[in-house]
């Protein structure tokens, strides 16, 4: 039977030396993997370490040289002020300035008409007069004038602490603007020098300085003074001498100049035509600009860049390298890098290669000896494996992971009208039809992806008769991987047990329906609650998808559920009012008739014992047997709550039938007593259309 041995696996040597093949292969893919994963990791870190050394250096270099020029101006700055210092350090100076602060009348009366009537009130004493005053204008005048010829300035002014000009080097000078003033009451208040921001005029850029003018030593208070000198310098040429890149010129390295005036930031450069603003500068908190990667000042390239701060104004001084130059070098690095890790990566995978085919060949040379030994073998296999399968009655096949049949014993074969020999090669819908095949084909792919066993029952249409079979399926498993390589299934014949099963349901179901057609005729009343109960009951075990088994359990349970309340004495089961404690406990006998009617048939279904705690609650205060929790079913639950529901929304002789809503009232009430998942399904159903039906049904039921 060459069928019979079309599956069978090789002997342990051969599959043994198969997998060491194998895993000698995928040992060394994983090995070259590794490798040139760590090469090419190495030459990443290579590649990122140049750039953080590339971009220290360029910090480092810019830092160097925005120091030396921030240096370099600020002493510039401050030499402009100590220029002044002999002239504002000048007692006379001091002392007419002091007098001009406090005359009464303002600076005005300095410059009335000759000979014409002074208004002034008379000076206080020891203060000079207005006339005396105006006479010495010509001397100040005249000391200004040599202070600009001497020094560095252009021009300047002389204002009082009221920012009004009282001398001046120029025939005419404007008047201060706002933000002069302010810069006026910062140096009165403060005592101290200020530098303006920088402003383009029509002779190029101009820096303001404002220089405090102190009262005489022996005349001082409270540290203000009482006039500022304004003086004004052209800076285009001191500007372009601090930016310009000096000897050791860096190709692609600018220096800027930003300045803060106001509440902006505005780009100062020696041939502008405007101050332009800068609208993405945030210096760092501490002042200085942090190094990074952004758009240049002015232009529109990407830079690296850094500033510092001028310690006596707010200007910075900005050094950009542009970022291009940076990436071209690190992109020839990164080139050249990476080529020699793919050199390296290269020859490692020729070397692994030539290890692992010299071990593989040694490995082939094992396998070829032990061919002739592997041919006796499995002649041996398959002579075993037709005795054993020939002397089983039940059908046997064994099937590949694509659901190709590779083996089938003559039961098998038999039972599906082929020969042995026609079977193995063929699929499932050619063995069994389509439909059959995709049943039969979904446990077989659980048994594939689980490696687990599987025990199904399936109907099956043979040479035009149905059979019920039990199929067990076991996973083929590889001797090595251990991994389900196919399915070995073996078909128990049990159509006749399935047959005598269905006629014994039968029976009982017929013995069900005689006792509810008795109910009915012995009781109306108690049918009618029967059948209202039965709806709910199975809408609701439907609704909560409970198995099977519950299911048909409170189908029965509930139409079966009054038969004992036939014995309990009529005016009892129909009293309007409360029960006795003697009536109460005939009433709970109703239980005991029950059990005692359904005892003897053979159900095979828990009925009896749902029927026994449907009048049980959750809290233990049910009868018969006070039960509670979880030694309650869940089918008694259900009925509980049926019983509960049909019992409220059924008229009686004393009240109506109750709405719906009363009885969900009532129900959640007592979650003690009745599980409230189970009411909640009871709401569920009762907006389905069936559910309705029945609700209707119950409230038109005949009043009792």
């Amino acid at each position: 039977m060459s069928q019979s041995t079309a599956y069978v696996k090789k002997p342990s040597t051969l599959s043994a030396a198969s997998r060491r093949s194998r895993r000698l292969l995928w040992f060394g893919i994983f090995i070259t993997l590794v490798l040139i994963g760590a090469i090419f990791s190495i030459a990443y870190h290579m590649v990122a370490d140049k750039r953080k050394r590339m971009e220290e250096d360029l910090l480092q270099r810019q830092m160097t040289v925005t120091a030396s020029r921030v240096e370099t101006t600020d002493a510039w700055l401050e030499g402009l002020v100590e220029q002044s210092r002999r002239l504002v350090a000048s007692d006379l100076f001091q002392l007419f300035a002091l007098e001009v602060d406090k005359l009464q009348g303002g600076v005005p009366l300095l410059f009335a008409p000759e000979g014409g009537e002074k208004t002034a009130p008379p000076s206080s004493p020891g203060h000079g007069s207005a006339e005396e005053l105006s006479s010495q204008l010509p001397l100040m005048r005249a000391m200004l004038s040599d202070f600009i010829a001497y020094s560095d300035f252009s021009s300047a002014r002389i204002v009082n602490s009221s920012a009004e000009t009282y001398i001046t080097t120029e025939s005419s000078m404007p008047p201060l603007s706002s933000g002069q003033r302010k810069l006026v009451d910062k140096v009165i208040n403060s005592g101290q020098s200020v530098y303006a921001p920088i402003e383009l005029g029509g002779k190029g850029l101009s820096l303001d300085v404002y220089m405090p003018i102190m009262p005489p030593s022996y005349q001082r208070t409270d540290g203000r003074a009482v006039a500022v000198i304004i003086a004004s310098q052209s800076v285009s040429a001191k500007l372009a001498e601090i930016l310009s890149p000096g000897i050791a010129l860096e190709q692609g390295r600018r220096l800027k100049l930003v300045q803060k005036n106001g509440d902006i930031y505005q780009h100062v450069s020696p041939g502008a035509t405007i101050l332009r603003q800068v609208s993405d500068f945030s210096p760092a908190e501490g002042e200085a600009l942090p190094f990074e990667l952004r758009k240049g000042i002015g232009e529109g390239m990407d830079v690296y860049s850094s500033g510092r701060k001028l310690r006596v104004a707010d200007i910075w001084l900005v050094a950009e390298n542009d970022a291009a130059l940076l990436r071209d070098t690190l992109a020839e690095q990164e080139k050249t890098t990476y080529g020699l890790a793919g050199v390296l990566s290269l020859a490692l995978v020729l070397l692994i290669s030539a290890v692992w085919w010299r071990l593989v060949g040694y490995e082939q040379k094992q396998v070829n000896k032990e061919m002739t030994a592997l041919l006796s073998l499995v002649d041996e296999q398959k002579k075993l494996l037709d005795g054993i399968n020939s002397t089983i009655s039940d059908p046997i096949s064994l099937t590949d992971g694509k659901g190709i049949y590779r083996y089938a014993n003559n039961a098998f074969a038999t039972a599906v009208g082929r020969g042995v020999e026609e079977v193995i090669g063929l699929d499932g819908p050619a063995v069994f039809g389509f439909d059959t095949a995709k049943r039969l084909n979904a446990s077989d792919q659980h048994v594939l992806m689980t490696g687990e066993s599987l025990s199904i029952t399936e109907v099956l249409w043979l040479q035009s008769k149905k059979y019920h079979f039990q199929i067990s399926k076991t996973p083929l498993r590889d001797p090595g991987t251990r991994t389900a390589q196919g399915i070995v299934s073996v078909f128990r014949d049990i159509t006749q047990l399935v047959e005598t099963q269905e006629r014994s349901r039968r029976v009982v179901q017929q013995t069900i329906d005689a006792l509810v057609r008795t109910i009915e005729e012995a009781d109306p009343f108690l049918g009618g609650h029967s059948r209202i109960m039965g709806g709910i009951a199975v809408l609701m075990a439907r609704q909560m998808h409970l198995s099977e088994q519950d299911a048909a359990t409170v189908e029965a349970a509930a139409n079966l559920s009054q038969i004992g309340k036939m014995f309990v004495p009529r005016d009892i089961l129909l009293k309007p009012g409360a029960l006795t404690p003697e009536e109460k406990v005939e009433m709970e006998r109703h239980v005991e008739y029950t059990r005692n009617v359904l005892k003897d048939i053979e159900f095979d279904l828990p009925v009896v014992s749902a029927i026994c705690q449907m009048n049980e609650r959750l809290d233990g205060k049910g009868y018969p047997s006070g039960l509670s929790g979880e030694e309650l079913s869940m089918p008694a639950r259900v009925l509980a709550v049926a019983n509960a529901f049909a019992a409220m929304a059924r008229p009686r002789s004393y009240r109506p039938a109750l709405p719906v809503s009363e009885v969900f009232a009532i129900l959640e009430k007592q979650a003690g007593s009745y599980d409230q998942d189970v009411v909640a399904a009871l709401r569920q159903v009762l907006a389905t259309p069936a559910g309705e039906r029945l609700v209707a049904q119950a409230a038109m039921s005949k009043v009792v």
